[in-house]
């Protein structure tokens, strides 16, 4: 009975001692956890014992300061952003000057608190950070460390302007290399313009040789009509139907709408060179024989001609660019042009040459008609192009219905000049 008693004993001390061992356990982590615990606890109270350096100042040396620095570096981005333009006190700055003396706060603070006010005013959440944060620093100093603040910036920039002439030297050369891409750009447009102007020739070309006999028949019958209305018509019937034939030809399926439009324009002008002759003087030699009345009229004209002329009598401050010769230049180049179209573009480009000189001398705004209408008449009294009877009666009869906007108000100038011309003597 005894031996069957000991295992039992045996067994419970067992159990026994394995339960305290894991008794014991539990208290030797929590005092462990209490012992780090303590250490953490004590770890704030030593960092917080820890004084920051950066808020120390030596009032001796006090552009050495963390703080210092710190404050000329948030100054200077806000008053990098700052409106300059309107300051309240800038009317009477001595009487404010002597006012912000007797309050508490300087005048760098006050317009800080402007710069502020202006932010909120405007919503601008990042600059109104900026300057709550500038102004802490700044309260920092006083009117002497505020001083010291402005001297030490304008030191910087002074240090800073050999560096900023600099960027603007740069600047001016990356300005100068961009308008000068700019303008070989345009070179580039222009060639690009001029080879297509030249396909669509040479396609142009093309189109009417296989068409030779229904043109020479065109320029037949054109030659015996005397009525102007019947030439007008003829030829308007006559270039829809080569338009209309030249939109189902396969050479031009796949041409874009600006070339299309180009080779219309060639095509008008190779039709009309044909007929010019017939359709600048319907009337023959009758024609020729008026036209060349009015150019000796303008010729006895040109000899006796001033500014000051009785029947002109141009504003004294456009005598300077007398005697317009681009202008006359312009007019001049309107006996190569043999297509009503390009003739009234020639006129266009007078009148707004004249336009253009007479303004650069205005010193009161735009010139008036009154300005321009004797000058236009100086002009082609001067330049005396030839055919100008027949050339008016020529655009009036083939374009006349299509004179609109600014052409056509330069084209009515043009004609009143002639007729004015007409009335003209040789008196001065």
């Amino acid at each position: 009975m005894s031996e069957e008693v000991r295992p039992t004993h045996t067994c419970n001390d067992t159990t026994e001692d394995i339960l305290a061992k894991y008794r014991r356990k539990p208290s030797a982590s929590g005092d462990s956890t209490a012992s780090e615990a303590g250490t953490e606890l004590k770890a704030p109270q030593l960092v917080g014992e820890v004084e920051d350096e950066r808020l120390s100042m030596d009032p001796a040396n006090i552009e050495a300061s963390y703080a210092f620095i710190d404050a000329k570096r948030k100054l200077r981005m806000v008053l990098s952003t700052a409106d300059l333009q309107h300051v309240p006190w800038a009317a009477d700055s001595a009487t404010h000057i002597r006012e912000s003396q007797a309050q508490k706060e300087n005048e760098l603070v006050s317009f800080l608190k402007l710069q502020l006010a202006e932010a909120i005013n405007l919503q601008d959440r990042s600059l109104i950070a900026h300057l709550h944060e500038t102004l802490r620093c700044i309260q920092l100093f006083d009117d002497s460390g505020c001083r010291k603040l402005f001297k030490s910036l304008k030191e910087d920039y002074q240090k800073r302007s050999p560096y900023i002439a600099y960027l603007v030297r740069c600047r001016q050369g990356l300005l100068s290399t961009l308008a000068h891409l700019e303008r070989l750009t345009e070179r580039l447009k222009c060639d690009c313009q001029v080879c297509s102007r030249f396909l669509v020739a040479v396609c142009v070309t093309m189109f009417l040789e296989k068409r030779e006999q229904i043109l020479g028949s065109f320029t037949a019958e054109f030659q015996q009509l005397t009525l102007a209305d019947e030439k007008t018509d003829l030829l308007d019937n006559f270039l829809h139907t080569l338009s209309v034939e030249m939109d189902k030809d396969p050479t031009w399926q796949a041409a874009s709408s600006a070339q299309l439009e180009q080779a219309h324009t060639a095509v008008e002008r190779a039709v009309i060179s044909r007929v010019y002759t017939h359709a600048l003087y319907p009337n023959g030699d009758g024609d020729v024989s008026r036209d060349q009345v009015l150019h000796e009229h303008m010729k006895k004209l040109s000899t006796i001609i001033t500014p000051n002329h009785k029947d002109l009598r141009i504003p004294k401050m456009f005598h300077y660019e007398c005697p317009w010769p681009s202008a006359q230049a312009e007019i001049s180049a309107m006996a190569a042009y043999k297509t009503p179209r390009d003739k009234l573009q020639c006129v266009s480009r007078c009148a707004t040459t004249i336009m253009n000189l007479l303004s650069m001398a205005c010193e009161r705004g735009v010139p008036a008609a009154d300005d321009f209408v004797p000058v236009l008449v100086y002009v082609l009294i001067k330049a005396n192009p030839p055919s100008l009877l027949s050339t008016v009666q020529y655009v009036n009869s083939f374009y006349g219905n299509r004179l609109e906007g600014e052409e056509q108000y330069w084209w009515i100038q043009f004609c009143s000049a002639i007729e004015f011309i007409k009335t003209m003597d040789y008196s001065d």
